[in-house]
């Protein structure tokens, strides 16, 4: 029972965890150490309030398997309707990110050895790839996502012993910051948090007993949060505020940032490292991500599973956010904040709805998550604000984060 437990808090924590975390010292460095670790407690908080509503409207449909399984019976077509086109924006959204990322980081590994090719070549091999390892198998993508994933944590944990001796503690100072900024820094905090897709897998494989889901999304979603922390201190503490600041009003923030942490260091090819680290933890997310929408538009078109109906969903899976990489290069940040306005419809407002349909009912065994009307109150009221400060900087009226 406790390995199920432990599994399923690792489960959460390793869709967590990903590329998101390369922009984080970004925002940091734009919002100041402390404001930033706070707004970051405060997505986690809405986050993990979410993922806990999700729990709860699970156990009161134990028949349902999946998230679009409860939606069909507490919400009806139309409900399913709208959690179709926010989980479609999503994984579109999130696609894009990481094909912009992945494309920068090959562009820089490439550059390094003096081959220098266009973004719009890099995006492509960077799309080719994953294409084939999700064409290939499910089986493929799991063997290979393990290891880059067992791969990242292990570089991620050498890059900060590494780093530690480096950092100046005057680097590390608590600045104040302009409010437009913080507020416009909600969205890209908010998509380091995007475990719920497996949250009805937590439920069923814990049977779907409280205090057990409890600490595997608590517990699970408490370790990204604490790496995070870790992650934007060394970083922060090595390069300096300003010079981060710099590289987030750059065309690549994020490349240019993993190479001057790849310079403070005296191991010899430590930036070959960094930049390892940086393509693992945009494959990880990448590979989950196309696998899922892959699965999910086969489905919905009803495409077969031969080698040509294949070849047709992958296509619809990846040239639509690889045509989007390609006519906004370097729009990794901004991605994963456009991702954030669908995370908040799927994680906080449609579970809210869930649950206040639950309660309404009086469903039998309800779980109900502490807080009641006041708490699903202040849910929506912060996930209208993370929409809004997407909008904001969209229109210009807050700027932008990288």
């Amino acid at each position: 029972m406790k390995s199920q437990t432990m599994g399923s808090s690792l489960l959460v924590a390793g869709t967590s965890i990903g590329a998101g975390m390369l922009a984080l010292p970004l925002v940091a460095a734009l919002t100041g150490l402390g404001w930033g670790v706070f707004l970051m407690f405060l997505m986690w908080g809405l986050s993990t309030y979410g993922g806990l509503l999700i729990a709860e409207a699970c156990r009161a449909c134990p028949e349902a398997e999946n998230l679009h399984g409860v939606m069909g019976r507490l919400m009806g077509p139309v409900g399913q309707g709208i959690a179709i086109a926010a989980m479609l924006f999503l994984y579109y959204s999130l696609c894009a990110a990481y094909i912009s990322g992945g494309a920068n980081v090959l562009g820089s590994l490439l550059a390094k050895e003096g081959v220098h090719l266009p973004f719009r070549i890099t995006a492509t091999l960077v799309v080719l790839l994953v294409a084939i390892l999700v064409v290939t198998g499910t089986r493929v993508v799991d063997v290979v996502n393990r290891v880059m994933f067992a791969l990242m944590l292990a570089l991620l944990l050498y890059i900060v012993v590494s780093l530690l001796p480096e950092v100046s503690l005057s680097n590390v100072v608590l600045e104040n910051s302009a409010p437009r900024i913080l507020v416009a820094a909600l969205p890209v905090l908010y998509t380091s948090f995007g475990y719920h897709c497996a949250v009805p897998t937590v439920v069923q494989y814990v049977q779907g007993k409280p205090h057990r889901f409890r600490y595997a999304l608590i517990g699970g979603s408490s370790l990204p949060f604490g790496i995070y922390v870790i992650w934007m201190i060394v970083v922060i503490g090595v390069v300096s505020s300003a010079t981060v600041i710099s590289m987030a009003h750059s065309p690549d923030g994020v490349t240019s940032l993993m190479d001057a942490i790849g310079s403070h260091s005296r191991t010899a090819s430590f930036d070959y490292m960094i930049s390892a680290f940086a393509a693992f933890a945009l494959g990880t997310s990448f590979l989950g991500v196309a696998l899922g929408l892959f699965d999910y538009l086969a489905e919905v078109f009803g495409r077969s599973h031969g080698i040509w109906g294949r070849i047709e969903t992958i296509t619809l899976t990846l040239l639509i956010p690889l045509l989007a990489a390609i006519f906004m290069p370097g729009s990794f940040v901004t991605a994963l904040g456009y991702a954030a306005i669908a995370l908040v419809i799927l994680a906080v407002f449609i579970p809210v709805a869930l649950v206040w349909k639950v309660r309404k009912l009086h469903m039998e065994e309800p779980y109900q998550v502490a807080g009641g009307i006041p708490a699903l109150a202040g849910a929506i009221i912060i996930g209208l604000l993370v929409i809004g400060a997407q909008f904001g900087v969209i229109s210009g009226v807050l700027p932008s984060i990288g």
